[in-house]
């Protein structure tokens, strides 16, 4: 199937504007809008790409490492950035790839303030870099957003992020959340640096989940069908009874005083992963977004929908769609006042975790310790009978930089005892 074969065009009907040969073309996200999706898609199919002329650089489905890295962000199985080297090596590889094309692929990128977008842009290549963002309605964004945070430590409840989302937007948590996801700033901050005229705004289609691979193998020029879904269960929404089991283990894990980044071992990436992979049942109860925000947020987005328009950068798909559900020009909704610590308390007693969810979190968290493996058998080398439990909540990590702690200053007691002598 060739080029002619893709559906998608430009708002307005156009063609799509692929990246020219020589391009290196950067998608930045932001998070939550089919980008785990897109990546996957890549990752998968690396080998078909290249044979097509275009690189997707990096060695993992998405090179978030080296975003981590050059932004100076805390990941949150490290504690702390990563080593530069991340960054290093993917500037290293871009600059010595023969390919014509060239796709960069993080969402993480997104959280960069105008200094350290110019770097990226730079250090990339300078006028050979597009920009590319992935947008989707911020109101079908809310609830995911809050999951996710939870999924990676956090114990407040989705009315109270909710409240500091839409009361607080300049500070805190709220801020955090508006610098990645108010879609017209965003554009307008890459916009700003590269130019409207290597910028693409991406709309993903809810009723057409291909949308966003063809939109991507149009500006790659890459031949219709060569990206395809992939089975990813470990992206999918959380029911309400599974996102509130993992706020309460945040709760037992912070009081236990547990670590960062053993938190992120055995919660995101053990517990939260493993009950994903399961199906759902049809009766299962989903996490609602309250109608306020959805207004509230539906609004932003009419707002972003034109100032993005008014840029003049390549629209692929119905920059409306911003607007969701409510009308252009409705009034914003009250937001009704925070539930009280004792209501949240009282609704959490009464809801009954399922046993199949139960049961999932602990094997998932069993997995994640390393002690046993899928196939029911025990790690080699490790024996949890004569590990001493105290040791049992200390991160690899930190017992490895204090091991060489004492290996050292063993080392240099025993120096300064010989040249004493």
């Amino acid at each position: 199937m060739g080029e002619a074969a893709h559906l998608v065009t430009r708002e307005g009907g156009a063609a799509v504007q692929s990246l020219p040969e020589g391009g290196v073309l950067l998608h930045i996200g932001p998070p939550k809008t089919g980008t785990s999706a897109l990546q996957g898609a890549c990752h998968a199919c690396r080998d078909e790409m290249r044979a097509q002329g275009v690189r997707y650089a990096g060695r993992t489905q998405q090179t978030g490492s080296a975003a981590y890295a050059v932004l100076g962000r805390q990941h949150p199985t490290l504690g702390e950035a990563p080593s530069a080297h991340h960054w290093k090596r993917l500037v290293s590889e871009v600059r010595a790839a023969k390919e014509p094309r060239i796709f960069i692929s993080s969402e993480f990128f997104a959280g960069a303030d105008d200094a350290h977008a110019a770097r990226i842009v730079e250090e990339l290549g300078g006028d050979r870099v597009h920009v590319a963002l992935t947008l989707r309605p911020v109101s079908r964004i809310l609830a995911s957003r809050w999951q996710q945070n939870v999924q990676e430590g956090a114990r407040y409840s989705f009315d109270q992020w909710l409240h500091w989302v839409f009361e607080q937007p300049s500070e805190g948590k709220g801020a955090t959340f508006w610098s990645r996801q108010r879609h017209d700033h965003l554009a307008a901050r890459w916009a700003s640096i590269v130019g409207p005229e290597r910028l693409s705004v991406v709309m993903v289609d809810e009723q057409n989940k291909s949308a966003i691979y063809q939109a991507f193998e149009a500006l790659l020029k890459l031949r219709a069908g060569t990206l395809e879904p992939q089975n990813d269960t470990a992206n999918r929404s959380m029911t309400a009874e599974e996102i509130e089991l993992l706020r309460g283990l945040n709760e037992q894990f912070t009081e236990a005083g547990i670590t960062r980044p053993l938190l992120y071992k055995m919660i995101t990436r053990g517990t939260a992963l493993y009950m994903k992979g399961r199906t759902i049942g049809p009766n299962e109860p989903k996490q609602q977004t309250p109608g306020w925000a959805i207004n509230r947020a539906d609004l932003i987005g009419w707002e972003s929908a034109a100032a993005i328009r008014a840029l003049g950068a390549q629209v692929i798909g119905n920059l409306n769609a911003l607007g969701g559900t409510t009308p252009q020009g409705d009034s914003a909704a009250q937001i009704p006042p925070l539930a009280t610590t004792a209501a949240n308390a009282s609704g959490a007693a009464a809801r009954q975790v399922p046993e199949v969810v139960a049961t999932r979190a602990a094997m998932g968290m069993l997995f994640a310790s390393g002690a046993a493996l899928r196939d029911g058998s025990g790690r080699p080398g490790v024996d949890v009978r004569v590990e001493p439990q105290v040791l049992q909540r200390v991160h690899t990590l930190d017992l490895l930089r204090v091991v060489a702690q004492r290996l050292l200053w063993s080392v240099t007691s025993r120096i300064r005892k010989i040249t004493r002598r």
